[in-house]
């Protein structure tokens, strides 16, 4: 069994999100668990204050970077993201340093496949920014920072851009940014020697009005795209060209049942490490809707669970595939399910307590 740790990032103050709702921020930071052969989480480790609610590790899984979701940092509507060394054998963190996004409301973040750039997208600050990665894994001042403009079809939620996520194509020739705010998803060059991006390599991929792309993922080939949709609750498929960077639409399918009243805001979108499914959660009507992948890339559906815990912001699977672990942020809690591996049906088995959970990250180590 490898040495299984699990990063859970949290709020660890209030704040009012671009909802208008304000959280009450009760966690712990990034909290750091270790998962058994049976799923089961043994608790070792807290620290990274202030509101790390997104995570993601370096290449080698030798760093972690977690944004800091913030207003202001150093008297400026600016965010930051931090950087910090892992210790796999205690799963302690040591604290490198913290850099400013240039954006309010830093929300997600990645680096490129050679862990040489921090890319960070700032949603109420409408923009995204990139960071140089040093050897040692601490960041320096960003070499690019990109401003969207613009607004889209919902007066409430898309008066301004919120940029949602940044990261690279598979084959690293394009950044593609979703911007919940305007409907779409830029598509951009990217010179890897100076860690900036360019002007639009591509046509940029539009959404419906009203839908607000939230989060994106490819499938291992890079040739399909699966956006989830936050206003609209849906799973928009894409046929993709690496080569070029366009686009091609090809279904779109509801992540809620016809039945659903709630208030609904969907929120992740994972795929299976055999890419045999693709999982969605909603936050109001509390589930995960799941599909089959087939091999031109389009989705059946294959059921919408109600999870039993409030607000799954953020899951992940374990890179076996055999488990899906849920955080729910408002009723302060891990919860985790077994993959059926034939069907992709998801079965309860274990609920751990974790306050104000907003981002779940596996790491593996021999």
């Amino acid at each position: 069994m490898k040495n299984r740790l699990v990063f859970i990032g949290s709020y660890s103050q209030p704040l009012v999100l671009g909802t208008g709702e304000i959280v009450q921020g009760i966690g712990d930071g990034v909290t750091v668990f270790r998962m058994d052969e049976e799923g089961h989480l043994t608790r070792l480790f807290a620290m990274g204050k202030p509101n790390p609610t997104y995570l993601a590790l370096s290449p080698d899984r030798r760093f972690l970077y977690t944004v800091n979701e913030l207003k202001e940092y150093h008297e400026e509507a600016s965010a930051a993201v931090s950087a910090y060394e892992i210790h796999p054998d205690s799963g302690e963190l040591t604290f490198l340093n913290r850099r400013m996004t240039g954006g309010a409301d830093a929300c997600y973040l990645t680096t490129d496949a050679d862990g040489r750039y921090l890319m960070v997208a700032n949603y109420n600050g409408g923009s995204f920014s990139i960071l140089p990665i040093a050897p040692d894994g601490s960041l320096a001042t960003a070499s690019c920072f990109i401003q969207h403009y613009g607004h889209g079809h919902d007066p409430a939620r898309q008066a301004a851009p919120h940029v949602h996520q940044i990261s690279p194509d598979p084959e690293g020739k394009h950044v593609l940014v979703a911007d919940l705010g305007t409907d779409q998803i830029k598509v951009y060059g990217i010179d890897w020697e100076s860690g900036c991006v360019g002007i639009n390599a591509a046509p940029t991929i539009m959404s419906d009005p009203g839908d607000g792309p939230r989060q994106f993922i490819f499938d291992k080939s890079g040739k399909f795209l699966y956006v989830v949709t936050e206003l609209s609750n849906t799973v928009r498929v894409y046929a993709y060209d690496s080569e070029s960077g366009i686009a091609k639409f090809l279904q779109a399918l509801p992540t809620l049942p016809n039945e659903c009243v709630e208030d609904t805001i969907s929120a992740c979108i994972k795929l299976h490490p055999t890419g045999e499914f693709l999982y969605a959660s909603n936050r109001g009507y509390d589930s995960i809707a799941s599909y089959r992948v087939h091999q031109d890339g389009t989705l059946t559906p294959l059921g919408i669970m109600k999870t039993e815990g409030k607000t799954p912001r953020d899951f992940n699977i374990t890179p076996d595939g055999l488990f899906l672990l849920s955080g729910f942020q408002d009723s302060n809690e891990l919860i985790l399910y077994r993959i059926d591996q034939h069907n992709g049906q998801l079965t309860q088995i274990e609920r751990t307590a974790c306050n104000s959970a907003t981002a779940v990250l596996f790491a593996e180590y021999e």
